[in-house]
């Protein structure tokens, strides 16, 4: 296919939670350093760190025990502040009322940050004490030399499902007339034509397209002003794309959205070494039925 799908537009991860990452090996300077950096910090704080496997120190500072608790393929909405532990000098921060939304079990931000978020319930809000190599690795960042643990200050506001994004969206756009179907395929004709003929499989089909993610502002690839062809029910496309594909007539318009199971499921799309299409991500087409033949 000459243009559908393919990854030519946009980056959608954080570029300040994410680092060029160099490994560890335990019997390293670094290793040791950032070891003993912790452990001072943990004694001279006079509270609880508990520490993980990986070497990730964590400490809840607001509990909701029986909130509702992160899940792999969710995205979670999260606020943060990270200073470096030994100056307590601020390396990064979200701005009020700008929150990170990050889909959660990707591994493409700093991996302490990450699994302490997997920790995390909704409400709660944990401070993590990041390793060089859970974190910025051998990247020096503002007021942060290479090889620095950093603490994280993280509030989880929320977690969500696919199912519950696509809803929040579909509410917070007014569609009307939604229909959805089994697979989990929202479909909203935004043009009908009366006593128009459906397309039969084989038949080739002429479109314009627009496909999004649902909290991108661009398209990751459109036709803009152009066509494409297209031929239906030879499963050459995403299934989203297929089924709603196949419900439109000949000059009508739809806006189809569907979860990732009907996408690009757990992989996404990726070019140079960023995500175009996140994995667990939703998406959303706007597709035009020219003609058919």
């Amino acid at each position: 296919m000459r243009k559908l799908f393919l990854p030519i537009l946009g980056v959608v991860l954080m570029s300040g939670l994410t680092a060029c990452m160099k490994s560890v090996d335990s019997s390293t300077e670094q290793y040791t350093q950032n070891d003993t950096d912790i452990k001072n910090y943990v004694t001279q704080s006079n509270a609880q760190w508990t520490p993980s496997s990986t070497g990730l120190y964590y400490r809840t500072l607001v509990a909701k025990p029986t909130a509702k608790q992160a899940a792999v393929g969710e995205e979670v909405e999260f606020t943060y502040k990270a200073t470096n532990i030994l100056t307590g000098a601020i390396v990064d921060t979200t701005i009020k009322g700008y929150p990170v939304y990050y889909p959660l079990g990707v591994n493409s931000i700093l991996p302490g940050l990450e699994e302490g978020v997997s920790l995390m319930r909704e409400g709660e809000t944990t401070a993590l004490l990041i390793p060089s190599y859970l974190g910025y690795g051998s990247e020096a960042k503002k007021n942060l030399p290479a090889y620095s643990v950093v603490r994280f200050d993280v509030t989880l506001n929320r977690s969500r499902t696919q199912d519950e994004q696509i809803n929040e969206y579909i509410t917070a756009q007014k569609f009307m007339n939604i229909e959805s179907t089994g697979t989990g395929l929202r479909f909203i004709r935004t043009k009908e034509v009366a006593g128009a003929s459906t397309p039969g499989i084989g038949q080739t089909l002429t479109i314009r397209y627009k496909g999004k993610m649902l909290r991108s502002a661009s398209a990751f690839d459109s036709t803009g002003t152009s066509t494409f062809d297209a031929v239906l029910g030879r499963n050459t496309y995403v299934k989203g794309f297929e089924e709603g594909l196949a419900k439109l007539k000949i000059g009508e318009s739809a806006t189809i959205i569907f979860p990732s199971t009907l996408g690009y499921g757990t992989t996404g799309v990726v070019s140079n070494n960023r995500y175009v299409i996140t994995p667990y991500a939703p998406l959303r087409f706007d597709i035009e039925l020219v003609s058919a033949k």
